[in-house]
């Protein structure tokens, strides 16, 4: 089950805060090389890791990591809007009704795994329940293919670019009632992916 952490209720999550900025270091730094955000050799952070954040986190029942992400509001200073400008054609998105998903991890064993589905049933879930359109990101265009075959819609902000070897694009998930149930189906399950009923984090 996926959980929501924010600056609300971290307290009561700090573990397994703890557990998902260490899963992102075995990601991001060890895998990917992302020095420039390895904080102690153990975990991973950006400036955008800060009270505006909130991070879906998926754990099993003894509370072991099984893969996260992060949201962050477009409307404050964000990741495409100060790093990627330069991938999006015309203006960026900056609402209220859009956030920004970042920071996608998945554990190494994880991967395909119901854990997984999970999260890309959260992604429309999540918005659904917050009132929301879309969520703005930035990925290697290889996995639009993907992610669209498991239902969801995924509309490009501009042409794809090599930055730091790597061939990035940003896009828009964009979210609907039909989205969430062409993903639902795809990944076969029904029920709510969360462990607690939510309440909105977002000020409208």
């Amino acid at each position: 089950m996926i959980e929501v952490i924010h600056s609300g209720n971290a307290g009561q999550f700090g573990d397994l805060l703890d557990k998902q900025f260490r899963l992102r270091h075995e990601v991001f730094v060890g895998e990917r090389g992302w020095t420039a955000f390895d904080v102690d050799g153990i975990h991973e952070k950006d400036q955008y890791d800060d009270d505006a954040a909130v991070y879906l986190v998926a754990a099993d029942d003894a509370g072991a990591v099984a893969g996260g992400f992060r949201l962050y509001p477009t409307v404050l200073p964000h990741m495409l809007s100060e790093h990627f400008a330069q991938l999006v054609d015309g203006a960026l998105i900056q609402r209220r009704d859009v956030l920004e998903l970042t920071r996608f991890a998945m554990r190494k064993s994880e991967r395909r795994s119901r854990h997984y589905f999970e999260l890309l049933l959260a992604i429309q879930e999540y918005g659904l329940m917050e009132g929301l359109s879309g969520f703005t990101s930035v990925i290697n265009p290889l996995r639009i293919p993907i992610l669209q075959g498991f239902g969801l819609e995924i509309e490009p902000l501009g042409l794809p670019a090599m930055i730091d070897g790597e061939a990035t694009i940003a896009v828009l998930f964009h979210v609907s009632e039909k989205c969430f149930a062409r993903v639902s189906k795809s990944v076969a399950i029904e029920e709510s992916v969360f462990a607690l009923p939510q309440t909105s984090r977002w000020i409208a």
